[in-house]
């Protein structure tokens, strides 16, 4: 990972993610980076879930996905991560919606969607 200063106009090279992947979701929650699902170099979806520390400039792995998967669509929700929809295994388009509690540290299933979707965005409101 890298990011631009603006201030000396140069990227500045991060901690990199503890598993290479494409296809990930990254999302921002509370100063925090996560980084959720996405493929492997073989294009296998994965269930890798890991969140980035500014400050300590370093990865940490959580509690893997429940259902591996790329190509999600995430919002957070308080303290709490909707992953929806995306690729599985079989490379098929998923109905699973799933939530993560960051205080608890724990995945919970939610309802599935009506329709299976991948490559979609979802905001919160």
């Amino acid at each position: 990972m890298e990011v631009p200063s603006v201030k000396d106009f140069h990227w500045k090279s991060l901690a990199p993610l503890p598993r290479r992947r494409v296809y990930c979701a990254l999302l921002e929650s509370g100063g925090q980076v996560y980084a959720i699902g996405g493929c492997d170099d073989g294009g296998v979806p994965v269930d890798c879930f890991e969140v980035y520390s500014p400050e300590a400039d370093r990865w940490t792995a959580l509690p893997p996905l429940p259902t591996a998967r790329a190509g999600v669509a995430v919002t957070a929700l308080g303290k709490r991560i909707m992953v929806i929809g995306g690729v599985g295994t079989n490379q098929l388009p998923l109905k699973v919606v799933e939530m993560y509690h960051i205080d608890e540290g724990k995945w919970k299933k939610r309802s599935t969607l009506r329709e299976a979707a991948m490559g979609i965005s979802v905001t919160a409101k």
